[in-house]
């Protein structure tokens, strides 16, 4: 029997009596005490509740969580994408269009009542279990992997809507309700001396731990979050003042794991094998979130024409601009400036290895698995093209994330395993990279054994990759790198935040490249507008939440 999980009330770390969930039956008198002196699905499944709670719904299908299609990487192919509330002007205090508040301060005040719980937890009555000593282990950890997920649901705060409440132990009703936010530094400071505090204590990993179950927090996820976090922090919307001590934290933290990479088994792997079946042992993965088996976005995201494929989020002309070529740098942008005659020779030939794992282009073989796979027609009248309703309106395809071997036909469909990365080792090299030039004032200062034109060309001179190194400097090195970074991290939900941390959506969000091709493969671009504000960098507070509590005052012109 499923033990129910406990009622939580959602603005803080609130807890109520009336709210915990007996589940009285005659078969069972499970009541609080009980919940907190059985482990296995007790103690344990409200730990996992919380792990569970990390899941955003990325991939699946009209995921607002997916969020390229409110950046320059993408368009929504359907008007009716959820998405499209962040380009069109269709979010507001009242239609937030956003769960992280709720969610995040839910997961919060989960983990802030099973910590005060759990120093009251008394399982003695089982220590001639089999599994008693397993479980004990297991115990220890727990306090230590809460902590780790508590910091991240204020990171995600924190990047999300600014200063928000901290609170940090179960509340009244009456408490909640007139709690008011704390300044963000002090959230960012809040989230370091915690990841310090459990660093020591979690493992590099949990195949030698009891139950060798994998995917928990561990000490090197714990410092990546605490890398981000101080690159976020010493960032232009949370460091007005341009203090350089943040730049220098930043960049301890990103060189704490790259100089301890190799003893952990972290190391950079072929751009193709991030997603896929058997990503989730991916050496390079430092914290993901396994799905189990599904075609789900596929379904999402194969071009219109493919059995049940839906076209989804669809790569821009932005980002394809954005791409170098492998033997003289430039950019696809570059090069070809204007509109293009497809039949004139292949416009992308020798263009970055990553283009063609992030996006299908016409023409491309698509999907890969054998019952599907025909060339891709995106030329107007086209098998995946317009007037065929839904199909791109950007001329292009996502292949990254997707998994072509999932066979979406009405009859015999397949389904893989996807993962949903979190951290992995690439970002820590690219936020190194950005932390020691700005705390240097150069892309070529050793100080720190490692310039930020080194730390780029690492991953630029992976064998699957081998693109022209990084030498650049000053204003020319952070247009390049803000490029190279959009290009790695294409689709993981980092340019949607990106940006904001740069406060650079005027430059990159207000109007995207798109491109149609005609009958006879003339390529045409045109330019897309959308609605961009300042106060898009931070999200409006929900309305439902500042009613309730007028102390949490709202986000500046979201009044």
């Amino acid at each position: 029997m499923k033990l129910n999980k406990i009622c939580l009330f959602i603005l803080a770390c609130v807890i109520s009596a009336s709210c915990v969930d007996l589940n009285y039956t005659e078969q069972s008198t499970r009541d609080e005490e009980w919940t907190y002196e059985y482990f296995e699905n007790g103690i344990k499944n409200m730990v996992f509740d919380v792990y569970a709670q990390v899941y955003n719904n990325e991939l699946e299908s009209n995921s607002a969580y997916f969020l390229a299609g409110a950046t320059d990487e993408a368009q929504y192919a359907l008007e009716t994408g959820a998405v499209n509330n962040y380009i069109n002007g269709g979010w507001s205090p009242a239609n937030p269009y956003s769960n992280t508040w709720s969610k995040s301060y839910t997961a919060i005040a989960d983990i802030c009542m099973y910590l005060e719980k759990l120093k009251q937890t008394d399982l003695t009555d089982w220590q001639y279990n089999s599994s008693y000593d397993v479980w004990m282990q297991q115990m220890e950890l727990f306090p230590y992997e809460l902590r780790f997920l508590r910091a991240y649901f204020y990171f995600e705060l924190v990047k999300t809507y600014g200063d928000v409440p901290l609170v940090t132990t179960t509340l009244t009703n009456a408490q909640a309700n007139t709690i008011k936010r704390t300044p963000a530094d002090e959230i960012f400071k809040f989230i370091v001396e915690e990841l310090d505090a459990v660093i020591p204590y979690l493992p590099v990993s949990y195949m030698t731990e009891p139950g060798s179950e994998i995917g928990r927090a561990t000490k090197i996820a714990a410092m990546a979050l605490k890398a981000r976090a101080l690159l976020y922090a010493a960032s232009p919307l949370f460091n007005k003042s341009g203090d350089n001590a943040k730049w220098v934290a930043a960049v301890e933290a990103s060189k704490a794991i790259l100089d301890n990479a190799d003893t952990w088994g972290l190391k950079l792997s072929a751009y193709a094998s991030l997603w896929g079946h058997d990503a989730f042992f991916n050496p390079e993965l430092i914290f993901g979130i396994g799905r189990g088996e599904s075609n789900t976005f596929e379904m999402a995201n194969y071009p219109v024409g493919v059995e049940n494929g839906s076209s989804g989020n669809c790569p821009s002309q932005s980002l394809v601009d954005q791409y170098e070529f492998k033997k003289t740098g430039e950019t696809f942008g570059q090069r070809y400036p204007g509109n293009i005659d497809l039949t004139d020779g292949d416009p992308y030939e020798d263009l970055d290895p990553r283009f063609g794992l992030t996006v299908v282009k016409n023409g491309d073989m698509w999907p890969s698995n054998g019952a599907q796979k025909k060339p891709i027609e995106i030329f107007h009248g086209g098998f995946n093209s317009s007037p065929k309703y839904g199909a791109t309106p950007t001329g292009y395809y996502l292949k990254k994330y997707v998994d072509g071997a999932c066979v979406t036909t009405a009859d015999n469909q397949t389904k893989r395993r996807h993962t949903w990365i979190v951290f992995r080792l690439a970002e820590v090299y690219l936020n190194y990279a950005e932390a020691v030039f700005y705390a240097t004032g150069s892309a070529n200062d050793n100080t720190y054994g490692m310039t930020a034109n080194d730390a780029i060309n690492v991953l630029r001179a992976r064998p699957d990759i081998d693109m022209p190194r990084f030498k650049e400097d000053k204003e020319e090195w952070v247009e390049r790198y803000e490029r190279e970074r959009l290009v790695e991290l294409a689709f993981e939900n980092h340019r949607f935040w990106d940006v904001r941390r740069w406060m650079k959506g005027d430059k990159y969000f207000k109007t995207v490249q798109v491109a149609s091709i005609d009958g006879s493969l003339y390529l045409t671009r045109s330019t897309v507008n959308r609605v961009w504000n300042d106060k898009f960098n931070f999200y409006p507070i929900p309305q439902s939440e500042i009613k309730k509590n007028p102390n949490l005052e709202q986000n500046n012109g979201w009044e």
